[in-house]
């Protein structure tokens, strides 16, 4: 009787179908570094959390305003749509950098350095923003 070959066996198996967190993996940082990241999403966040605030911090660096100067809004206009960490997407990131070992955060801060630097040269400093808020905060909101 003739076998059945290996491919072919794995091609019968079901297929598992895949879970909204499976592919929310942080981009540039090793599989070490995701199994860290992973263990704060369980205890502070939800699962995919640090994907969607680096997807939402990368958005809103590349996004386009006037005179290719933008002027970032904290506030949500729908608070009941709001993430889980609250809505401020370089914050709840910066949590996570406090939150994981250092070699862990050598590697986020690596991959959070290009987008910070171009949020600090397309937005303009807050002159009025309270000293102690965190330096995304003392930029300019509104032109």
């Amino acid at each position: 009787m003739a076998r059945k070959a290996p491919s072919q066996v794995r091609s019968d198996l079901p297929r598992r179908t895949p879970r909204e967190g499976d592919r929310a993996v942080v981009p540039g940082v090793s599989s070490r570094t995701l199994v860290e990241i992973a263990r704060v999403e369980r205890h502070r966040y939800e699962p995919g959390a640090a994907y969607r605030a680096l997807s939402a911090w990368r958005a809103t660096v590349y996004g386009r305003g006037p005179s290719w100067i933008i002027y970032p809004s904290w506030d949500e206009d729908y608070p009941c749509c709001r993430p889980v960490w609250g809505g401020d997407h370089r914050e709840a990131l910066e949590v996570f950098c406090l939150s994981l070992p250092r070699r862990a955060v050598r590697e986020l801060r690596a991959v959070l350095a290009p987008l910070d630097a171009r949020f600090l040269a397309r937005t303009l400093p807050d002159p009025y923003a309270p000293p102690g808020d965190p330096w995304w905060r003392r930029r300019l909101e509104r032109a």
